[in-house]
């Protein structure tokens, strides 16, 4: 029945090596595939059919007598195969979506915790803003409370000016009329005597006694005074007319908070509440420089003038001759820093004498601004991390006009201050940075700024208005603090023992 090659071997043969291999090949895919899938419980029964299947193939190709028949064999195998892979995968997907459903439950749960944390974040994102609302209308109505007492301020110093300028009109009447009076006088008087002589009769006075008219003579008529004449007013006092009160008060032993006090009761608001602290600060200064002997000490000093005198001088307004000592101090310390090759040595000569700089450019600001500008420029370049100076120049910058370089300064000062040394020239910088935000309508920050500096200012107490007792004690010193100028003076500068006021 089977044919043979030509070398005698008989076809059959290899049929039977190709049913084995074939047979070999799909033990190997099922021992594969029991491995991949072992972990489902369907494919034991696969595999027992298989096995099963695998017999009845063997059976049945042991009689087959051709290839045709042996490939239509194999591919319903294949086929076989194929369908029972895709039964598999597909229950592999049913386990899997089964085992997924419980962690889907979990990651509901984890969103529904999500959820109720972003809730919360969200409601403190709305308090927070709520909050932020709450203190910007809180900052803006300290901002308008502060332009109304700014405004108020402005009316009242142009009150205080038209009633100032009408005093000095009534004040300048009254001189007329005293001048006209005591002319009418003197003529009545020539008159009287004249015509006695003419006469050769005595010398007696003409009584004009106006009663007996019943009427008084025009020019003897009071003006009706105005009612707001009548009512008693503040005067302004300049900063340099108020230095003599202020150097009587520190020889009656007064504290400085009350010299402030009672300076801005005299002033009025016409030099700020820094000008005046760092104006007696530089007073004390001075007094405490003249006490430890600082002048006499200078090579020059005999040439310079004595410090009671300088200090009588500034007292009346004068404050050449207390600068003269302060820039003979002043150079004979940056000499002694040039000379010295200690570096720290050099540093801490320089420090110092910025301060007496500053103390210099202080006392020169009462009567000339420039040269006050000049000392302070000096003390940053002695020290450029100096507060008080940076400040202080800001000040001289600003009374001159340039704002831009006042800003600059004040920026300065806040940048090298000390919140708790430097707290009061922190004030004076936010109190006019301040002012410069609010003209360029940062609002908000200015009212910050402004508010900081009007906390600071009020804890010392200096805009607190003096009662009435205090008033009549001011004006009791003020009127008598003449009398004994250089007496004062001169326990002052000896440190004897003082009034108390």
């Amino acid at each position: 029945m089977f044919s043979a090659r030509p070398d005698g071997t008989p076809i059959c043969l290899d049929i039977l090596a190709l049913k084995m291999y074939f047979v070999n090949g799909l033990k190997n895919m099922y021992e594969q595939l029991v491995t991949i899938f072992s972990s489902i419980d369907i494919i034991g029964t696969i595999s027992n059919k298989i096995d099963l299947l695998t017999g009845l193939v063997d059976g049945y190709l042991s009689g087959a007598n051709n290839l045709r028949l042996v490939s239509i064999i194999l591919m319903i195998l294949a086929l076989i195969l194929f369908l029972f892979l895709i039964i598999i995968i597909y229950v592999k997907t049913i386990v899997a979506f089964l085992k997924k459903e419980p962690q889907a439950e979990a990651a509901e749960e984890e969103d529904d915790i999500f959820n109720e944390e972003d809730a919360e974040r969200l409601q403190e994102i709305i308090r927070n803003q709520e909050r932020d609302m709450e203190l910007e209308k809180e900052l803006q109505k300290e901002l308008d409370m502060a332009r109304a007492e700014r405004d108020q301020s402005l009316l009242e110093q142009a009150a205080a000016e038209d009633r100032k300028q009408k005093e000095k009109e009534l004040k300048k009447e009254q001189k007329q009329q005293e001048r006209e009076k005591a002319a009418a006088k003197e003529e009545k008087e020539k008159q009287t005597t004249e015509k006695p002589a003419r006469r050769g009769s005595r010398k007696t006075p003409q009584i004009d006694l106006d009663w007996k008219k019943g009427t008084l003579p025009q020019e003897r008529i009071a003006p009706v005074a105005d009612g707001s004449a009548l009512s008693y007013h503040q005067e302004h006092k300049e900063l340099g007319e108020l230095l003599g009160l202020i150097i009587d008060m520190l020889g009656r032993g007064v504290d400085d908070l009350k010299i402030a006090q009672t300076v801005m009761f005299r002033n009025q608001n016409l030099n700020s509440e820094d000008d005046i602290l760092q104006t007696i600060d530089a007073i004390k200064y001075f007094v405490d420089l003249s006490r430890s002997q600082a002048f006499a000490k200078l090579p020059v000093g005999a040439q310079l003038p004595g410090e009671e005198e300088a200090l009588y001088h500034l007292a009346k307004g004068d404050a050449s001759l207390a600068l003269a000592l302060l820039e003979g101090l002043m150079d004979n310390g940056i000499e002694k820093a040039a000379q010295s090759s200690n570096e720290a040595k050099r540093d801490a000569l320089y420090k110092t004498i910025s301060e007496q700089a500053c103390v210099f450019g202080t006392l020169s600001a009462v009567n000339d601004v420039m040269l006050a500008t000049g000392a302070f420029e000096l003390s940053i370049e002695l020290s450029p991390n100096n507060a008080n100076a940076w400040s202080r120049v800001g000040d001289m910058y600003l009374r001159a006009g340039s704002v831009n370089k006042a800003i600059w300064a004040y920026r300065n000062a806040v940048n090298f201050a000390d919140e708790e040394i430097n707290a009061r020239e922190l004030a004076n910088a936010h109190k006019h940075l301040s002012q410069h935000l609010y003209d360029q309508g940062n609002s908000l920050q200015a009212a910050k700024l402004y508010n900081s500096s009007k906390q600071f200012y009020d804890s010392l107490g200096i805009n607190r208005r003096l009662d009435k007792q205090e008033i009549e004690i001011v004006e009791i010193i003020e009127a008598h603090h003449n009398d004994d100028l250089r007496l004062t003076i001169h326990n002052l500068l000896s440190d004897a023992s003082r009034q108390t006021a």
